[in-house]
């Protein structure tokens, strides 16, 4: 799961094994915390908290379908090493 990928916790970790209280969370649209620094960090986090932000939409008609998840990160991907690339090189220079 990408929550678990970028922050290192299981989602709703200080509840799991409360399952009954978990799902009365979801149900009233409370989301998992999660650090404000990983919007910002680097681009690569940024771009998971997106992809997770846009998978937690309540409104299953709204949230990205598994392709577009794909290409998302595909996209993600390739702008993280073309970002970094451009950085190794300033460093070089």
């Amino acid at each position: 799961n990408i929550y678990a990928l970028l922050t290192g916790l299981w989602v709703y970790y200080d509840n799991e094994d409360d399952e009954p209280r978990v799902k009365r969370m979801v149900q009233a649209g409370q989301l998992p915390y999660l650090d404000v620094r990983y919007r910002t960090r680097s681009f690569g986090e940024g771009a998971l908290v997106q992809i997770m932000e846009d998978c937690w939409i309540t409104d299953p008609d709204e949230r990205p379908s598994i392709f577009q998840i794909v290409e998302m990160l595909q996209m993600a991907i390739a702008e993280n090493a073309r970002l970094q690339s451009a950085e190794k090189e300033e460093d070089e220079e």
